[in-house]
């Protein structure tokens, strides 16, 4: 499964899995990261895939946590 995911999504996963499966606010905040867009993008495409969960900030769509899967383990080659 691993092999369909871009290079940033690979990375966004291992990210939260160095910081024990559980990663708050891992991207920034909204106008200072140019590449904010592209990693709300990956975490809307791993949500959707069942890679993560996320728990979205009350009254917004901003992702607040960020949670692996078991899915999510597999991907990543972590059985």
């Amino acid at each position: 499964m691993s092999g369909d995911l871009t290079e940033h999504q690979m990375e966004l996963l291992s990210r939260v899995l160095q910081h024990g499966a559980v990663l708050a606010s891992p991207f920034g905040h909204p106008g200072e990261d140019s590449l904010l867009e592209e990693v709300l993008e990956d975490i809307d495409t791993l949500e959707a895939r069942g890679l993560i969960t996320v728990d979205r900030t009350r009254g917004s769509d901003e992702p607040e946590r960020i949670s692996l899967t078991q899915e999510g383990y597999d991907a990543l080659g972590m059985f």
